[in-house]
Protein backbone atom coordinates (compact mmCIF):
# COMPACT_ATOMS: atom_id res chain seq x y z
CA UNK A 1 0.00 0.00 0.00
CA UNK A 2 2.81 2.40 0.87
CA UNK A 3 4.60 1.51 -2.39
CA UNK A 4 1.42 2.29 -4.38
CA UNK A 5 1.06 5.71 -2.73
CA UNK A 6 4.66 6.63 -3.52
CA UNK A 7 4.28 5.45 -7.11
CA UNK A 8 1.14 7.56 -7.56
CA UNK A 9 2.89 10.61 -6.09
CA UNK A 10 5.85 10.27 -8.48
CA UNK A 11 3.52 9.86 -11.47
CA UNK A 12 1.47 12.99 -10.68
CA UNK A 13 4.60 15.01 -9.91
CA UNK A 14 6.29 13.88 -13.14
CA UNK A 15 3.24 14.66 -15.29
CA UNK A 16 3.09 18.19 -13.90
CA UNK A 17 6.85 18.82 -14.06
CA UNK A 18 8.09 17.52 -17.43
CA UNK A 19 7.28 15.40 -20.47
CA UNK A 20 8.02 11.68 -20.61
CA UNK A 21 10.44 12.46 -23.48
CA UNK A 22 12.78 14.06 -20.97
CA UNK A 23 13.13 10.69 -19.27
CA UNK A 24 14.58 9.26 -22.47
CA UNK A 25 16.32 11.13 -25.33
CA UNK A 26 14.03 14.11 -25.80
CA UNK A 27 12.90 14.49 -29.42
CA UNK A 28 15.64 12.12 -30.64
CA UNK A 29 15.40 8.36 -31.03
CA UNK A 30 17.78 6.58 -28.62
CA UNK A 31 18.37 3.71 -31.04
CA UNK A 32 19.11 6.04 -33.95
CA UNK A 33 21.57 8.05 -31.85
CA UNK A 34 23.59 4.84 -31.37
CA UNK A 35 22.96 3.70 -34.98
CA UNK A 36 21.12 0.62 -33.73
CA UNK A 37 17.91 -1.15 -34.62
CA UNK A 38 15.06 -1.39 -32.12
CA UNK A 39 15.44 -4.43 -29.87
CA UNK A 40 19.26 -4.50 -30.00
CA UNK A 41 21.01 -6.71 -27.45
CA UNK A 42 23.11 -5.34 -24.58
CA UNK A 43 26.34 -6.56 -26.16
CA UNK A 44 25.55 -4.57 -29.35
CA UNK A 45 24.64 -1.49 -27.31
CA UNK A 46 27.90 -1.56 -25.34
CA UNK A 47 30.00 -2.15 -28.47
CA UNK A 48 28.35 0.68 -30.40
CA UNK A 49 28.63 3.07 -27.46
CA UNK A 50 32.37 2.44 -27.12
CA UNK A 51 32.94 3.09 -30.82
CA UNK A 52 30.87 6.29 -30.88
CA UNK A 53 32.51 7.52 -27.66
CA UNK A 54 35.92 7.30 -29.27
CA UNK A 55 34.60 9.29 -32.21
CA UNK A 56 32.63 12.06 -30.48
CA UNK A 57 34.44 12.39 -27.14
CA UNK A 58 35.14 16.11 -26.39
CA UNK A 59 38.80 15.37 -25.67
CA UNK A 60 39.29 14.35 -29.29
CA UNK A 61 40.36 17.04 -31.76
CA UNK A 62 37.29 16.46 -33.88
CA UNK A 63 35.01 15.65 -30.93
CA UNK A 64 31.48 16.91 -30.55
CA UNK A 65 30.33 17.81 -27.03
CA UNK A 66 26.62 18.09 -27.93
CA UNK A 67 26.52 14.79 -29.81
CA UNK A 68 28.53 13.04 -27.10
CA UNK A 69 26.00 14.11 -24.42
CA UNK A 70 23.16 12.70 -26.53
CA UNK A 71 25.05 9.42 -27.03
CA UNK A 72 25.65 9.09 -23.28
CA UNK A 73 21.95 9.78 -22.59
CA UNK A 74 20.90 7.17 -25.14
CA UNK A 75 23.32 4.63 -23.65
CA UNK A 76 21.98 5.25 -20.11
CA UNK A 77 18.44 4.58 -21.34
CA UNK A 78 19.22 1.45 -23.36
CA UNK A 79 21.89 -0.12 -21.15
CA UNK A 80 19.40 -0.55 -18.29
CA UNK A 81 16.85 -3.29 -18.97
CA UNK A 82 14.10 -1.55 -16.96
CA UNK A 83 14.39 1.82 -18.73
CA UNK A 84 14.92 0.05 -22.09
CA UNK A 85 11.66 -1.88 -21.60
CA UNK A 86 9.83 1.35 -20.69
CA UNK A 87 11.31 3.10 -23.74
CA UNK A 88 10.34 0.26 -26.10
CA UNK A 89 6.78 0.46 -24.80
CA UNK A 90 6.82 4.23 -25.31
CA UNK A 91 7.89 3.77 -28.96
CA UNK A 92 5.18 1.14 -29.52
CA UNK A 93 2.43 3.38 -28.07
CA UNK A 94 3.29 6.96 -29.13
CA UNK A 95 -0.33 8.12 -28.99
CA UNK A 96 -1.00 7.06 -25.41
CA UNK A 97 -1.34 9.77 -22.75
CA UNK A 98 1.52 11.26 -20.74
CA UNK A 99 0.02 9.87 -17.57
CA UNK A 100 0.06 6.33 -19.01
CA UNK A 101 3.71 6.55 -20.09
CA UNK A 102 4.79 8.04 -16.75
CA UNK A 103 2.96 5.24 -14.94
CA UNK A 104 4.58 2.53 -17.07
CA UNK A 105 8.01 4.16 -16.71
CA UNK A 106 7.88 4.21 -12.90
CA UNK A 107 6.33 0.77 -12.82
CA UNK A 108 9.26 -0.65 -14.82
CA UNK A 109 12.04 1.33 -13.17
CA UNK A 110 10.94 1.42 -9.53
CA UNK A 111 9.12 -1.87 -9.13
CA UNK A 112 10.43 -4.03 -6.24
CA UNK A 113 13.55 -5.89 -7.35
CA UNK A 114 13.15 -8.57 -4.70
CA UNK A 115 10.20 -10.81 -4.05
CA UNK A 116 8.19 -9.04 -1.29
CA UNK A 117 7.47 -12.41 0.37
CA UNK A 118 11.21 -12.97 0.77
CA UNK A 119 11.65 -9.47 2.19
CA UNK A 120 8.84 -9.97 4.73
CA UNK A 121 10.14 -13.43 5.69
CA UNK A 122 13.72 -12.23 6.22
CA UNK A 123 12.55 -9.15 8.13
CA UNK A 124 10.34 -11.30 10.38
CA UNK A 125 13.22 -13.70 11.00
CA UNK A 126 15.60 -10.85 11.93
CA UNK A 127 13.01 -9.26 14.23
CA UNK A 128 12.42 -12.64 15.86
CA UNK A 129 16.15 -13.03 16.52
CA UNK A 130 16.27 -9.51 17.99
CA UNK A 131 13.21 -10.28 20.12
CA UNK A 132 14.75 -13.53 21.39
CA UNK A 133 18.10 -11.91 22.25
CA UNK A 134 16.33 -8.96 23.93
CA UNK A 135 14.14 -11.29 26.02
CA UNK A 136 17.19 -13.25 27.18
CA UNK A 137 18.85 -9.96 28.14
CA UNK A 138 15.75 -8.91 30.08
CA UNK A 139 15.65 -12.30 31.84
CA UNK A 140 19.32 -12.07 32.85
CA UNK A 141 18.72 -8.53 34.08
CA UNK A 142 15.78 -9.74 36.21
CA UNK A 143 17.90 -12.58 37.64
CA UNK A 144 20.64 -10.08 38.44
CA UNK A 145 18.20 -7.90 40.35
CA UNK A 146 16.91 -10.91 42.29
CA UNK A 147 20.49 -11.83 43.27
CA UNK A 148 21.04 -8.30 44.59
CA UNK A 149 18.07 -8.46 46.99
CA UNK A 150 18.73 -8.87 50.72
CA UNK A 151 16.29 -11.80 50.93
CA UNK A 152 18.12 -13.79 48.23
CA UNK A 153 21.53 -13.13 49.80
CA UNK A 154 20.22 -14.24 53.21
CA UNK A 155 18.89 -17.51 51.76
CA UNK A 156 22.22 -18.20 50.01
CA UNK A 157 24.22 -17.52 53.19
CA UNK A 158 21.93 -19.73 55.31
CA UNK A 159 22.12 -22.61 52.83
CA UNK A 160 25.87 -22.29 52.49
CA UNK A 161 26.31 -22.65 56.24
CA UNK A 162 24.11 -25.74 56.24
CA UNK A 163 25.90 -27.45 53.32
CA UNK A 164 29.41 -28.19 52.09
CA UNK A 165 28.82 -26.55 48.71
CA UNK A 166 30.64 -23.46 47.49
CA UNK A 167 28.81 -20.14 47.31
CA UNK A 168 28.53 -20.29 43.49
CA UNK A 169 27.00 -23.75 43.68
CA UNK A 170 24.49 -22.62 46.29
CA UNK A 171 23.57 -19.60 44.15
CA UNK A 172 22.97 -21.81 41.09
CA UNK A 173 20.84 -24.23 43.10
CA UNK A 174 18.82 -21.38 44.61
CA UNK A 175 18.27 -19.74 41.23
CA UNK A 176 16.57 -22.92 40.02
CA UNK A 177 13.77 -22.15 42.48
CA UNK A 178 13.37 -18.58 41.21
CA UNK A 179 10.46 -18.13 38.82
CA UNK A 180 10.37 -15.03 36.65
CA UNK A 181 6.99 -14.44 35.02
CA UNK A 182 5.56 -11.94 32.57
CA UNK A 183 7.58 -9.98 30.04
CA UNK A 184 10.82 -10.62 31.99
CA UNK A 185 10.51 -14.43 31.90
CA UNK A 186 12.81 -16.64 29.84
CA UNK A 187 11.46 -16.68 26.25
CA UNK A 188 9.53 -19.76 25.26
CA UNK A 189 9.92 -21.24 21.79
CA UNK A 190 6.28 -20.58 20.85
CA UNK A 191 6.56 -16.91 21.91
CA UNK A 192 9.08 -16.07 19.19
CA UNK A 193 7.34 -13.95 16.55
CA UNK A 194 8.07 -16.09 13.51
CA UNK A 195 6.97 -19.25 15.36
CA UNK A 196 3.85 -17.48 16.68
CA UNK A 197 2.94 -16.35 13.14
CA UNK A 198 3.43 -19.85 11.72
CA UNK A 199 1.43 -21.33 14.59
CA UNK A 200 -1.37 -18.81 14.00
CA UNK A 201 -1.55 -19.73 10.29
CA UNK A 202 -1.49 -23.43 11.17
CA UNK A 203 -4.22 -22.97 13.80
CA UNK A 204 -6.53 -21.34 11.24
CA UNK A 205 -6.23 -24.24 8.80
CA UNK A 206 -6.45 -26.78 11.63
CA UNK A 207 -9.64 -25.18 12.95
CA UNK A 208 -11.21 -25.27 9.46
CA UNK A 209 -10.18 -28.92 9.13
CA UNK A 210 -11.63 -29.74 12.56
CA UNK A 211 -14.93 -27.97 11.83
CA UNK A 212 -15.34 -29.99 8.63
CA UNK A 213 -14.31 -33.19 10.40
CA UNK A 214 -16.72 -32.57 13.29
CA UNK A 215 -19.62 -31.81 10.98
CA UNK A 216 -19.23 -34.57 8.40
CA UNK A 217 -17.21 -37.28 10.17
CA UNK A 218 -18.60 -37.05 13.70
CA UNK A 219 -21.98 -35.70 12.51
CA UNK A 220 -21.83 -32.93 15.14
CA UNK A 221 -21.14 -35.50 17.84
CA UNK A 222 -24.27 -37.53 17.11
CA UNK A 223 -22.71 -40.42 15.18
CA UNK A 224 -21.86 -43.85 16.54
CA UNK A 225 -18.13 -43.33 15.98
CA UNK A 226 -15.86 -43.04 19.00
CA UNK A 227 -14.57 -39.46 19.30
CA UNK A 228 -10.83 -39.47 19.89
CA UNK A 229 -9.49 -37.98 23.13
CA UNK A 230 -7.65 -35.22 21.28
CA UNK A 231 -10.79 -34.24 19.37
CA UNK A 232 -12.83 -34.26 22.59
CA UNK A 233 -10.28 -31.98 24.23
CA UNK A 234 -10.09 -29.59 21.28
CA UNK A 235 -13.89 -29.39 20.90
CA UNK A 236 -14.33 -28.67 24.60
CA UNK A 237 -11.68 -25.94 24.41
CA UNK A 238 -13.45 -24.36 21.42
CA UNK A 239 -16.88 -24.49 23.07
CA UNK A 240 -15.61 -22.77 26.21
CA UNK A 241 -13.47 -20.28 24.31
CA UNK A 242 -10.47 -21.00 26.51
CA UNK A 243 -6.97 -20.05 25.33
CA UNK A 244 -4.26 -22.67 25.16
CA UNK A 245 -2.31 -21.19 28.08
CA UNK A 246 -5.40 -21.04 30.32
CA UNK A 247 -6.50 -24.51 29.23
CA UNK A 248 -3.39 -25.93 30.88
CA UNK A 249 -4.52 -24.52 34.25
CA UNK A 250 -8.09 -25.88 34.36
CA UNK A 251 -9.40 -29.34 35.24
CA UNK A 252 -9.42 -30.67 31.68
CA UNK A 253 -10.52 -34.20 32.53
CA UNK A 254 -13.55 -32.96 34.44
CA UNK A 255 -14.61 -30.63 31.61
CA UNK A 256 -14.07 -33.22 28.89
CA UNK A 257 -15.97 -35.80 30.90
CA UNK A 258 -19.08 -33.62 30.85
CA UNK A 259 -19.31 -34.00 27.04
CA UNK A 260 -20.25 -30.38 26.43
CA UNK A 261 -20.66 -30.95 22.68
CA UNK A 262 -24.03 -32.49 23.56
CA UNK A 263 -26.51 -29.53 23.62
CA UNK A 264 -28.26 -30.68 26.82
CA UNK A 265 -24.95 -30.95 28.69
CA UNK A 266 -23.81 -27.55 27.44
CA UNK A 267 -27.11 -25.99 28.52
CA UNK A 268 -26.76 -27.52 31.98
CA UNK A 269 -23.15 -26.30 32.24
CA UNK A 270 -24.10 -22.74 31.26
CA UNK A 271 -26.87 -22.73 33.85
CA UNK A 272 -24.40 -23.81 36.57
CA UNK A 273 -22.02 -21.05 35.54
CA UNK A 274 -24.82 -18.50 35.66
CA UNK A 275 -25.84 -19.56 39.18
CA UNK A 276 -22.23 -19.42 40.36
CA UNK A 277 -21.83 -15.95 38.95
CA UNK A 278 -25.02 -14.74 40.63
CA UNK A 279 -23.89 -16.25 43.93
CA UNK A 280 -20.50 -14.57 43.60
CA UNK A 281 -22.09 -11.19 42.87
CA UNK A 282 -24.48 -11.58 45.79
CA UNK A 283 -21.70 -12.45 48.23
CA UNK A 284 -19.57 -9.53 47.17
CA UNK A 285 -22.57 -7.25 47.10
CA UNK A 286 -23.29 -8.13 50.77
CA UNK A 287 -19.69 -7.49 51.70
CA UNK A 288 -19.85 -4.14 49.94
CA UNK A 289 -23.00 -3.23 51.86
CA UNK A 290 -21.38 -4.25 55.15
CA UNK A 291 -18.35 -2.13 54.28
CA UNK A 292 -20.57 0.89 53.61
CA UNK A 293 -22.44 0.42 56.91
CA UNK A 294 -19.11 0.16 58.72
CA UNK A 295 -17.98 3.43 57.13
CA UNK A 296 -21.15 5.20 58.30
CA UNK A 297 -20.61 3.99 61.86
CA UNK A 298 -17.05 5.27 61.87
CA UNK A 299 -18.13 8.76 60.79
Amino acid sequence: MKYSHLLLFFIIYSCLSYSIKDKFCGDDNCYQLLFLKKGAQQSEIRKQFRELSRTFHPDKNDGNQTQYVKIVQAYEVLSNEETKTAYDEYLENPNRSEFYHHYRYYQHVYHPQTNPYIVVSVATLLLSIIQYVARIGMYKNAIGRVMETTHFKKIVNDRQRESNLSKDQVIQETLKEVKITGAWSYPKFEEIWIIAILHFIFSIFFRLYFIIKWKYYYKNGKCDRQISEKDQEYKTQLLLGISKSRWETVDKEQLIGRQLWIPENMKEFNEEQRLRQEEYIQQHSNKYKQYKRFQKKMQ
